[in-house]
Formats: structure tokens, C-alpha cells, sequence
């Protein structure tokens, strides 16, 4: 059954804020959950407490509301890029892209240890590779295009030009840098019962792919269709798992409280920037839509004639 586009009422901020306030709920929930029942040597829950089912029902609030609000609503701004300044939206893109880097450069120093570390042992390059190395490699080698891709972005915000849109294939990267991420999470040990922190960045990462798809046809220009409603839902939903998973993470480490964190699970500021960076996209296309909605209005208003006032501003509505 199609449900796109049915209520003129429902408004894309009513998602937005659903996700805020159910991550008013969820990190201090995890703040709990770090500091009482999570393993610091796997990131699983050691016992399963009332704390584990509430998570859950967040989690899938987070999930299915935004959805259903997303798509029943009409306001979802048209899939255009909209060319104007914006300092936020820039300094979100920059702080993604710094974040991107230092993935990079962890995920570099990670692959030449192991190398380091099974060739000592022994170990056919083989049998090495086998061991989760090609897609760290490749997550190192992407994430530095993506993160030129992103800061490119961001300049382009600054100073209101249209510089990305001319990278197309740069525009896919974050993508691949993405899908590289969470093949290594998928390579990690799994105790699906217990699961915790894996099954946060599985979800976070899975609708970073949706959004950075979409995010990559709309700035490209290609094939956009109906990208921002998608990106509009999938965004959402990123901006609940990346700073549930990675805020908790940032304030144990500001507390002194580092050593409590799960060795694979650190803070992550490229998750969190991107979060941000997500953040940023949405309520510049919100409010890019309405600016050129309004201006369509005093168009009409004006008695200009109709074929002056069908003329595409860019960013109209869906």
C-alpha cells in the first residue's frame, strides 16, 4: 500500500523531534548501562536487566515512527541540493570530515599492526587477509576520499558555490567508506543474545548506508527522484543510534572513566560528527524548502502571469 505523501499536516520536524526526545531517555539509559552491566572486554551486556528491553523499545521508536511520519508527510523537500551559504551545515561537513581522517589514520595504524603481529606469528599473508584485513584496508584507503569529499562539502557551504556537485564520483565514497565499516563489524565475534554496542553500530551503520545513498544522489545530481524523503527517514534514525552509541562514549571519557569502554568500541568522533553533520543537512533543506515555498506564495500573489510562476526555484516540495 502506498502511504507517501498523505497528510499535508504532518511536518518533517515531527520526526525530529520524536528521535530528540526518545535520546533524552536513551543516553543516560547507556550512561546506566556502560558504568553497571556492559562487559569491558566484549561490549556485551553481562546480565539482561530491565535497562536491555527499554533500550529496545527506543531503539525500535527510533526506527518505525520516523518512517511512518516521513512518509505520510508532504512536506518533504524536494531532492535538490540548495546552493546557498550555510555555516552550520559547513562546520558539521568539516567536523565529519576531520572525524573520517581519524578513522583513517586508525584504521591504517590497526592494518600495519596486525600485518606486523601475524607476520611475526607466522602467518601466510593469505590467511592474514583472510582475517578481516581487506576490508580495514579498504575502509583506510576510501575514508580518505570521503573525507575530501566532505570537506570539499563543507567549503562549499561556506562560500555558497555549487564545487561539490561537480565530484561525482567522489560523491560515493562516504558511501563505501561506510559499507567497509560494517563488514568489519559483521567479521567480530557476535553473542547475539547478549549483544550491545555491536548491535547499536550495526543499526547506526546500516542507516548511514541508506542516508549517504541518497546523500550521494542528491549531490550528484543523478537519479535523485525521490532520495530526500529517504534520506529525511534514514537520517533521522542515524542521528538516534550514532549519538546513542557515541555521546555515552564521549562523557566516560570526559569523566575519566575511558578504561571502562570496550576496547573495539571507543569513542568515536566520526560517528558523532556525521550525527551532526546529519543534523545539519536536514534543517537546511527544511528550511531552504520553505524560503522558496514562500517565495512561491508571493509569486502567485503577485498576479504574475502562470508560466512565470511555474518556474523551478530548485528546492521546491516534493
Amino acid at each position: 500500500m502506498k502511504i507517501k505523501g498523505k497528510y499535508e499536516k504532518i511536518k518533517p520536524l515531527s520526526s525530529l523531534y520524536t528521535v530528540l526526545g526518545v535520546l533524552v531517555l536513551a543516553v543516560p539509559l547507556r550512561m546506566y548501562q556502560l558504568l553497571s552491566i556492559i562487559e569491558e572486554d566484549t561490549g556485551f551486556y553481562k546480565n539482561v536487566d530491565w535497562s536491555v528491553y527499554v533500550m529496545y523499545a527506543l531503539g525500535v521508536t527510533a526506527i518505525i515512527v520516523p518512517y511512518i511520519l516521513t512518509n505520510l508527510s508532504k512536506n518533504i523537500p524536494a531532492s535538490k541540493s540548495p546552493y546557498r551559504r550555510n555555516k552550520l551545515l559547513a562546520a558539521a561537513s568539516i567536523i565529519f570530515a576531520i572525524g573520517i581522517v581519524i578513522d583513517v589514520i586508525s584504521a591504517f595504524s590497526s592494518f600495519f599492526i596486525n600485518i606486523k603481529s601475524f607476520t611475526a606469528a607466522e602467518i601466510s599473508l593469505m590467511a592474514t587477509l583472510n582475517q578481516g584485513q581487506i576490508p580495514l584496508l579498504i575502509e583506510a584507503v576510501i575514508g580518505v576520499f570521503a573525507a575530501i569529499y566532505m570537506l570539499v562539502f563543507g567549503i562549499s557551504y561556506i562560500d555558497g558555490r555549487t564545487t561539490y556537485s561537480q565530484y561525482k564520483f567522489l560523491a560515493i565514497t562516504p558511501l563505501f567508506w561506510c559499507m567497509s565499516r560494517i563488514v568489519l563489524r559483521f567479521v567480530r565475534k557476535i553473542a547475539y543474545v547478549n549483544v550491545s554496542d555491536l548491535m547499536l553500530e550495526i543499526f547506526m551503520l546500516a542507516f548511514m548506508m541508506i542516508f549517504l545513498l541518497a546523500f550521494a544522489r542528491i549531490s550528484s545530481g543523478l537519479s535523485a527522484g525521490t532520495a530526500m524523503r529517504s534520506l529525511f527517514s534514514s537520517g533521522f534514525v542515524c542521528i538516534f543510534f550514532c549519538t546513542t552509541a557515541n555521546l555515552p562514549r564521549l562523557i566516560m571519557v570526559l569523566t575519566g572513566n575511558m578504561s571502562r569502554l570496550p576496547d573495539e568500541y571507543p569513542f568515536s568522533l566520526c560517528d558523532l560528527g556525521f550525527a551532526l553533520f546529519a543534523f545539519a543537512y536536514i534543517l537546511n533543506a527544511i528550511k531552504c524548502a520553505k524560503e522558496n515555498d514562500s517565495a512561491e506564495l508571493l509569486k502567485k500573489s503577485s498576479s504574475e502571469s502562470p508560466k512565470e510562476a511555474e518556474i523551478d526555484d530548485n528546492f521546491l516540495s516534493e
